[in-house]
């Protein structure tokens, strides 16, 4: 029962990383799209998405 409850943990352990891992990507990838947003804007070129 012991190395069930150890294992659980680390399971568990590593969902948390993951996720942290998971924000810390998708918040540099909206500190991206808005830096590449802004200098667009300031070079006055037109953004087109599609």
């Amino acid at each position: 029962m012991d190395w069930h409850k150890q294992w659980w943990q680390t399971v568990r352990y590593a969902i948390k990383e993951e996720n942290r891992t998971a924000r810390l990507i998708s918040i540099l990838v909206t500190v991206g799209v808005i830096a590449v947003v802004l200098i667009a804007a300031t070079n006055g070129v037109t953004v087109a998405i599609g």
